[in-house]
């Protein structure tokens, strides 16, 4: 399995970056990848929820959450998808510093196809996720600190 440990600091209160998170929707607004988002669960948040994104390169995966503490912390499994993953979850937990809010994301996912994804997790797949982490995490507190 592998893991990924990224932070950073938003300039807005807790709650309103925990609005962001807690919005499955809102993922169009920050994720560099997505250019669609819909739920698909009878409830749109909370534990148990669930959104359909599609790709801009035409891939979709489906996300739920799988854990959720008011302005604390939102764990998020991947259980459908078109990736070479056999398994990823994430948390993004929240602190208060000031009026900032700290944003700690975690990621952890192992590849399927044994030896063959091991190998290209190593050469390429670790590498993209830092990135695309990095960048949702960049717009998102972009799209928080532009919000009134």
């Amino acid at each position: 399995m592998s893991s990924l440990h990224h932070e950073i600091l938003i300039n807005a209160p807790i709650e309103r970056v925990w609005q962001v998170l807690c919005d499955l929707e809102s993922v169009r607004f920050y994720n560099p990848l997505v250019k669609t988002v819909q739920i698909v669960s009878p409830n749109k948040s909370g534990v148990g929820s669930a959104r359909y994104c599609i790709f801009k390169d035409g891939k979709f995966a489906k996300e739920r959450v799988t854990a959720s503490i008011p302005n604390q912390s939102i764990s998020f499994d991947l259980y459908e998808h078109q990736w070479p993953l056999a398994y990823m979850r994430w948390t993004n937990r929240l602190q208060q510093e000031g009026a900032q809010t700290r944003l700690i994301a975690d990621t952890e996912y192992s590849p399927s196809m044994g030896i063959f994804g091991k190998l290209m997790d190593a050469l390429m797949m670790k590498r993209q996720f830092e990135k695309i982490i990095k960048q949702s995490l960049a717009q998102m507190k972009a799209h928080i600190e532009a919000q009134p």
